[in-house]
């Protein structure tokens, strides 16, 4: 309840009607983002790496067929006879060879290509979490612009309002020019600034639409969506090294290269094949000689099993080398699950760190926005009475205005890391934020797939 009381005082110094939510800019994005999308159709290309692998237990089998034309030229022999031969053949051929036996190989390529797409799928949860984050920032962003339009356009209308007094005072001879002028300064910089802020948040539109895919609002809703946040570091720690798709993949590639070292070996041992052939073929001949003519037909079948057994004995050293090789990636890949390790326990420590001083800062902020609010009103109370004059007045409008921009730029701080400690713990994603969208599902085409000839 004491976050909810935090959210609706900041919502409160914005009054403006909102239109756009953080749900509705990551639908969009999770719909349209062209970056997602091609991570999506790779990791669908991907799959049919699976049917590859799996081709090494299944036969191959060939179908050939042939049809040759053999005619010779007239020759005249020693008795003087001229004669000429003229063959047509015909044939065809069925063969079917399967390996019985190649060191293993085949498994281990089977188990490596498996590995390697569950590395494919969460590269996939991690670029969706990228992505999302990266939406948020761009929302937090365009909210922060809006609030600051709003706030700007707030000041000019006070600056404004106190230039006008001021000259109205001037001209009946209650004020001075030095304090006229002052005023004066005050309004152009204000103008100033709300000039800058428009253009600053037409900048965070453009970035917004092309996160997302959507036109950008005339204003976002601020950002009030609730979120669980572990009670401590340590088990933001304990979370993040389950559920972190950054582990996942550290995991599967040190797993895919210990079976891509059992592939290499099963290329230094013997492979047993086994090949059975069936073929038919028809020879039709035609011999002239001295006006007679004589044909013959021939036809010969030849069915036969082999069963070979390939010994490697040296192929340059080039197996042996891969063979260490993949050692030494195994290694690296080791070592890569430990730094992986290290990096999301430093990572979470300092989201957590900062999350929790920048949930500090914005209540401050907005504590400090509300003392600055009764800090203008009284001193232009005072100034009414004669003891305060127009630059007092000016100047706490001035800390006001930077009040309210530093609570604006603390909740955009806030939300941040709130939702980067939810990508931490894997959580950032279509499924993790139960978003009303069809999810695609990476298992289901890889379980169509795998069955496939």
């Amino acid at each position: 309840m004491k976050y909810k009381i935090i959210f609706l005082s900041a919502s409160l110094l914005f009054s403006t009607s909102y239109s756009v939510t953080v749900r509705d800019a990551l639908i969009a994005a999770y719909k349209n983002n062209k970056e997602l999308l091609v991570t999506r159709q790779a990791i669908i290309a991907k799959h049919e790496s699976i049917v590859q692998a799996k081709g090494g237990f299944r036969p191959k089998i060939d179908a050939k067929l042939t049809s040759s034309i053999s005619k010779n030229m007239p020759t005249q022999n020693a008795a003087g006879v001229h004669h000429y031969n003229f063959d047509r053949s015909k044939g065809g051929s069925i063969t079917a060879s399967q390996n019985l036996f190649r060191g293993g190989s085949d498994l281990a390529g089977v188990k490596k290509t498996e590995h390697d797409i569950l590395n494919f799928w969460a590269q996939l949860q991690d670029k969706e979490q990228e992505i999302f984050l990266n939406v948020i920032k761009a929302y937090l962003n365009l909210y922060a612009k809006f609030a600051s339009v709003e706030v700007y356009k707030a000041n000019l209308a006070f600056t404004k309002q106190q230039f006008d007094s001021a000259s109205t005072k001037r001209s009946i001879g209650e004020e001075t020019l030095t304090q006229e002028s002052l005023a004066e300064a005050k309004f152009m910089e204000a103008q100033s600034k709300l000039e800058s802020g428009i253009a600053e948040l037409e900048a965070a539109k453009a970035g917004f639409e092309q996160l997302t895919g959507m036109v950008a609002p005339e204003y976002v809703d601020h950002p009030k969506e609730l979120i669980d946040v572990p009670a401590s570091a340590e088990l933001l720690q304990e979370v993040a090294l389950k559920e972190n798709p950054k582990i996942t993949q550290a995991v599967e590639s040190l797993a895919s290269a210990k079976q891509d070292k059992k592939v290499q070996t099963g290329a230094l041992l013997p492979s047993l094949d086994l090949q059975a052939s069936t073929s038919k073929d028809i020879v039709k001949s035609k011999l002239s000689q001295q006006g007679f003519s004589r044909k013959d037909r021939n036809m010969k079948y030849d069915n036969r099993v082999d069963l070979s057994l390939t010994i490697p004995l040296y192929d340059a050293g080039v197996n042996r080398s891969k063979r260490r090789q993949s050692s030494e990636t195994i290694i690296q890949n080791r070592l890569s699950v430990e730094k992986t390790q290290q990096d999301l326990v430093r990572d979470c420590k300092q989201a957590y760190r900062a999350y929790v001083a920048a949930k500090t800062n914005m209540e401050n902020t907005a504590k400090q926005v509300k003392a600055q609010e009764v800090a203008v009103e009284g001193t232009t109370q005072e100034m009414d009475a004669g003891t305060k004059i127009m630059l007092d007045v000016l100047n706490a409008q001035s800390q006001l205005l930077q009040a309210k921009l530093d609570l604006i730029n603390a909740t955009q701080n806030y939300y941040t890391y709130l939702y980067q400690i939810l990508s931490l713990q894997g959580k950032l994603t279509a499924t993790g934020l139960d978003l009303p969208v069809e999810i695609f599902n990476p298992e289901a085409d890889y379980n169509e797939v795998k069955g496939y000839f």
